[in-house]
Parts: structure tokens; C-alpha cells; sequence
């Protein structure tokens, strides 16, 4: 199986595509739909918060890997920030060979140096990322004394991601007649962190510090911006070694949480809605699609369990959701990926 280091957007479940009255599993689907709902709604605002911990993990493995394919020479001198030199650094994905900065940014991503001690990350107007989020504007990793992730640490020798006044991040949704729609979530501040994991093992730890953002409109005409904080732990397979062609074809564990006010409105419509998700036992593996008319890479979870909670009663109408926790256990066996839905008692399996 192939994988790859990035926790960048999981995927929402298409779960409603697998609705079948003919099968005899609708009224087990529907016990568990509302579990679903709070899944999605988790996700994506989990998704839009690791936006800008997915750019540094990505331009962690494409500065590892110019290093890897330019031995003996220092980052320095590899002048990664001009074109020809992007264009070199390849990689092969099933037989075939792809330039590695569209793999990991897609196409008309600009990379470039930004004062000594930093990248700027500048996103194609209207780009589709391999994870179907468009991302747009500018990005900032700020990587200190430590060219390569692999050189970090805590406190005092982290990666840093900043948004750019210009970063905003585009979702594609399906609305309620079935349509889709391409949503705008406008992105404010907030303080990404990643740093090599202070305990000495082959890990890294991504942290969020009240990431917030907001839809750029909603249907009540207000603005609920979240206050998004999590740690993650991610863990190769192997060692330390974040290049891409060092990691591709390994498991990537990750175990952490996140919680805090999200994008959402809560039951009531006067404020944002609080929720909480956690992953436990995670394994995920690398994938590829076409995306912008041009090959791109992410991620899926494989393995593990996703937790996804309301924080509090007023988040949500109990006579909607009988239970605020949704449970979602994932495998991947024979190239096939099935995940178990655990809500309120009820399970139901895809």
C-alpha cells in the first residue's frame, strides 16, 4: 500500500450515496445518520484547521527530499525557490514520474524564500487540491534554526505556519436539492506549530492554538468563528526521515485530539457551536487522484478509530441527536477501505 506523511483534509464520508431502501439497510442507516452529521460537521472543521499544519508537513517532505536527491549539498545552495530546480526534484508514484511540488501543491503553486529563515507559499486562484479543497492567497512557514523538520524542537526551535491576510480556503458542498456548491471560509489567524516530539522518539507533533475562521456568508446573515486547539502525534513508519521518497510507501500513525468553537452555529443560532474529535490508533495511507487537471497526493485514515463529540446540551437539539457522540472505526484489507459507524447504540457498517 502506498502512503504518505500529511494530515491534511480526511475526507468527509459520502455516506448518504450509500443509501439503499432495496437492500433492506435503510432503517439501519437512519439510526445512525444523525452520528453522521456530527461527523461531518467535526471533520470539516478539523479539515479547514489543518490546512496550514498539511503545508508545512508538505513542504517538510519536498525540502527533505531536495536534500536527499543533492547530496552533500546544503539546502543553501540547492536554490529550490527557482523553477528549473523545482522541475528537477522528482519523484516516481506507480511506475511514472511526477514533479514533486505539483504532487504535493498542485499546479501554479509558487514556492519562494522569504527573508532567511522562512518559505512563502503563494496558491493558484482556484486550484483544487488532491484533498478537494481549494486554497488560495499565501502562506508563511517560518522554520527558525532548522532547515528540515527533522532538525526541530521543542520550545525553542519549532516551525511555525502563518496565514497571509490574502489566505482564504474554498470547499466544495452539496446543498440541500443535491447540488454542489463551492463555499468560502475566510481565515483569520491562529498559531500552527510543528516540532520534532520532545519525548526522542522518530515522532513529530503538530499543534493549533486557537486557529479561527468563519464562512464568508450563512443563511442567518451572522458570523461564528471558531476557536479551534488540538496536538497531534505523527509518527513514520520507519525513522525520522520525512522525504517524500523515503515515506510514501509507509504507515503513518497518528493519535491526538482537537476541540474548541467551530464554524458551525450552535442550536440556538447565538453562538458557535462547541465540539471535540479525537483519533486514536490512527494508520494512514497515501493516495492519489487527479485534481486540477493534474496528479496530486493525500491522505486517508485506514486504520483506527475517529471520535466526534458536542461539547455541551446547548450545542445541539437532543430530539435531533439522542446522543452528542459519534464513534467512526476504519479498515483497509484485499484494496478495500470499509468503515463501522457507532451511534447510540447502533452500528452500521460500509
Amino acid at each position: 500500500m502506498n502512503k504518505f506523511l500529511a494530515i491534511t483534509a480526511l475526507s468527509a464520508l459520502a455516506f448518504t450515496g450509500c443509501m439503499d431502501d432495496d437492500n433492506g439497510k435503510w432503517k439501519e442507516q437512519q439510526q445512525v445518520m444523525p452520528g453522521m452529521s456530527i461527523y461531518n460537521s467535526t471533520m470539516m472543521q478539523q479539515n479547514i484547521s489543518m490546512q496550514m499544519a498539511g503545508a508545512g508537513l508538505r513542504l517538510a517532505s519536498l525540502l527533505a527530499e531536495a536534500e536527499k536527491q543533492n547530496p552533500g549539498k546544503p539546502l543553501a545552495e540547492i536554490e529550490l525557490d527557482k523553477g528549473e530546480m523545482q522541475d528537477k526534484i522528482k519523484v516516481k508514484l506507480d511506475k511514472s514520474e511526477y514533479t514533486l511540488q505539483i504532487l504535493l501543491f498542485g499546479p501554479g503553486t509558487k514556492i519562494t524564500k522569504s527573508g532567511p529563515e522562512g518559505w512563502l507559499i503563494s496558491y493558484a486562484e482556484g486550484t483544487q487540491q488532491a484533498d478537494g479543497y481549494i486554497l488560495e492567497g499565501s502562506l508563511k512557514v517560518n522554520t527558525g534554526n532548522a532547515e528540515q523538520l527533522a532538525g526541530t524542537s521543542y520550545p525553542d526551535n519549532m516551525w511555525s505556519v502563518e496565514m497571509q491576510p490574502d489566505f482564504v480556503i474554498k470547499a466544495i458542498s452539496r446543498n440541500a436539492v443535491g447540488n454542489n456548491e463551492q463555499t468560502t471560509i475566510q481565515m483569520k489567524d491562529g498559531k500552527t506549530s510543528l516540532f520534532r516530539d520532545p519525548s526522542g522518539t522518530a515522532a513529530y507533533v503538530v499543534t493549533l492554538e486557537n486557529i479561527r475562521a468563519n464562512f464568508e456568508t450563512t443563511s442567518s446573515g451572522k458570523e461564528y468563528v471558531s476557536a479551534w486547539n488540538g496536538r497531534l502525534t505523527l509518527t513514520p513508519e520507519e525513522d525520522e526521515s520525512v522525504a517524500f521518497s523515503d515515506i510514501w510507501d509507509d504507515d503513518l500513525k497518528a493519535d491526538g485530539a482537537a476541540q474548541g468553537l467551530s464554524i458551525y452555529a450552535n442550536s440556538t443560532e447565538t453562538a458557535p457551536m462547541g465540539l471535540s474529535y479525537k483519533v486514536q490508533g490512527g494508520v494512514y495511507n497515501f493516495f492519489s487522484r487527479v485534481a486540477s487537471n493534474s496528479v496530486g497526493v493525500y491522505t486517508q485514515i485506514v486504520e483506527g478509530s475517529q471520535i466526534c463529540e458536542f461539547m455541551q446540551v446547548g450545542d445541539y437539539d437532543p430530539t435531533l441527536f439522542p446522543s452528542p457522540k459519534v464513534e467512526c472505526k476504519w479498515t483497509y484489507e484485499g484494496g478495500r477501505l470499509s468503515y463501522t459507524v457507532f451511534y447510540n447504540g447502533f452500528s452500521y457498517t460500509i
